[in-house]
């Protein structure tokens, strides 16, 4: 009788952990990762400052924070004071970042706030030592250069199936001289940066001058799915590090002194009155609390196991325990010095000269409605338009991308402009990745400059004309183009309509003039790399996937 007694007390301390300790599905999830943002700002010793912009849209009730963990051997220093978040309304918040484990924080809106729609930005760093860590190391390339290899990937996040983008800013110790002005041909002439072959493969990459004039190489990826790995591996010169003088304190964040740091609380630092997590409403189920506990002891015992174990398979399977040898560097940069791209189109050199997507709109614009294909209808403060006459097969492939995206409601959409801009870095890219741009450009600016300059310089001087690099374009582009019967005269302006292009250019490709992807050039390597992967990765990602996975990203958004 008492056994009995004792196995349903138990059946029903088990039901009641059941169901108290599983979430309703707002407490398992409150928000969707919308975007990650990284800055690494990197010491030559190896010391850095990492600094995380991570973006949550809320999807349940109401979203306090999330779980920060994966940073595997980068052991994180005390979280800046400053670190903060900002809603959808601007209002700014203090977060509360308690230690969980080594490498777990639960990072919060101080005071027990919380926000109920829209999106709130998480803004927090802290300092660290990648080269402590082994993320940066000396390495010798197979030409005998010294180099320094930075091996690293920021945290996976869960809960982010529907990321927008996860980018990756490294700021490295190298200063640009200030007559510097195209900071990507300065690194692909001098061959500075030197990556793997699947990093060229996966990211978007661009270089850009940093603050107080640092180079910083960038790495993007739209849409990188649930948990993405954002490796990167980059090969710099060893003579921008010093990576025997550990132990200096880093510099700062982007500008950002690092301040006073505070105090981490330890595990489970309880929050204070109603705003606790542990109060309120979750208070009614206090009588299960103890059941709760003990039921919670024996998971983490057995989870703590289950870790034991397979972390000691983990040596086997990860990238970044593997005995490697240093790889056969590929350059970055495919261009043949003095190689000329002569096959553009007139509006693909426009794109070469590098002038302003929203003049190229506009010029296209006048001439299409001086040829008769559109109608103004209105001018200001929006651009529309009506077509008049179907285009003919005949003319460029953006022009008649252009007149159709008039054609269902008579504007421009932000998704039409997008999808011209693109089509042309695709081509422009494709035709010029191994060419030389400065001599691409030379090229085209005579070629312009030289169609009927007497005819040109005659029309330009009656209409006070200006002979600019811009306004020669348009004059060759309207004047050569074989369908085009209204002959321009230098009569009006062509880029009047420039305002009016309702052109974002925050959601546009920018660097167009690329030419370090070597387009299907990766057919055999993607073909290995798939085959490779799905075999390794069934074998060893179900034996350590369940063990691992609640430790090893970020995300458990509460």
């Amino acid at each position: 009788m008492i056994r009995t007694i004792f196995h349903l007390g138990l059946l029903a301390c088990l039901f009641a952990g059941f169901f108290l300790g599983t979430p309703t599905p707002a407490q398992a999830r409150k928000g969707d990762v919308h975007f990650v943002e990284t800055d690494v700002d990197l010491n030559a010793d190896g010391s850095a400052v990492v600094a995380y912009i991570v973006q949550w849209r809320v999807v349940g009730d109401r979203l306090r924070g999330f779980v920060f963990s994966g940073n595997d051997r980068l052991a994180v220093g005390r979280f800046s004071d400053r670190s903060h978040a900002v809603d959808d309304a601007g209002n700014r918040y203090g977060l509360e970042i308690n230690r969980l484990q080594r490498d777990a924080y639960e990072i919060l809106l101080e005071r027990g706030q919380g926000v109920r729609s829209g999106h709130v930005t998480y803004r927090f760093w802290f300092p660290t030592n990648f080269a402590q860590a082994g993320y940066v190391e000396p390495t010798t390339a197979a030409d005998g250069r010294e180099l320094v290899v930075f091996n690293w990937s920021p945290v996976q996040w869960d809960e982010a199936e529907r990321q927008r983008h996860y980018t990756l800013r490294v700021h490295t110790p190298h200063e640009l001289a200030a007559h510097v002005l195209d900071v990507r041909a300065y690194v692909l002439e001098n061959d500075l940066v030197l990556t793997e072959p699947w990093v060229n493969d996966l990211y978007r990459i661009d270089y850009q001058r940093g603050e107080h004039g640092r180079l910083v190489l960038l790495f993007h990826r739209d849409s990188p799915g649930n948990r993405y790995h954002m490796r990167v591996q980059v090969y710099l010169p060893a003579a921008w590090f010093d990576l025997g003088a550990l132990g200096v304190a880093p510099s700062g964040m982007v500008g950002q002194a690092v301040d006073s740091l505070r105090d981490l609380t330890g595990l489970g630092r309880p929050e204070r009155g109603t705003d606790s997590l542990f109060s309120g409403a979750n208070a009614l189920f206090i009588p299960g609390a103890a059941v709760l506990l003990a039921l919670f002891y024996l998971l983490m015992v057995g989870k703590q196991r289950s870790m034991v174990k397979a972390h000691r398979g983990l040596d086997s399977i990860r990238w970044d325990a593997l005995d490697w040898t240093p790889p056969k560097l590929v350059l970055s940069n495919f261009r043949v010095k003095g190689k000329v791209c002569k096959d553009l189109s007139s509006l693909e050199a426009a794109f070469y000269l590098e002038i302003p997507f929203r003049q190229i709109l506009s010029a296209m614009f006048n001439s299409l409605v001086r040829e008769g294909y559109l109608e103004v209808l209105e001018e200001q403060p929006t651009l529309r338009a009506r077509v008049l006459r179907p285009p003919e097969a005949q003319l460029d492939v953006y022009e008649r991308m252009f007149i159709h995206a008039f054609a269902n409601d008579g504007q421009l959409s932000q998704k039409e402009l997008e999808d011209i801009m693109n089509m042309a870095v695709r081509a422009v890219q494709q035709k010029a990745w191994d060419c030389d741009v400065e001599a691409t450009q030379a090229f085209w600016r005579e070629r312009i400059a030289g169609y009927e300059p007497e005819e040109r310089d005659a029309a330009g001087r009656r209409n006070r004309w200006r002979n600019t690099e811009y306004n020669r374009w348009y004059y060759w582009y309207h004047n050569e183009h074989p369908l085009f019967r209204s002959r321009y005269a230098c009569e009006d302006n062509p880029w009047r309509h420039e305002g009016a292009i309702p052109v974002d250019s925050d959601h546009l490709q920018r660097s167009f003039i690329n030419t370090s992807a070597a387009f299907d050039m990766n057919v055999c390597h993607d073909a290995c790399h798939s085959a490779c992967h799905s075999a390794c990765h069934s074998a060893c990602h179900s034996a350590c996937h369940s063990a691992c996975h609640s430790a090893c990203v970020s995300g458990g958004s509460r």
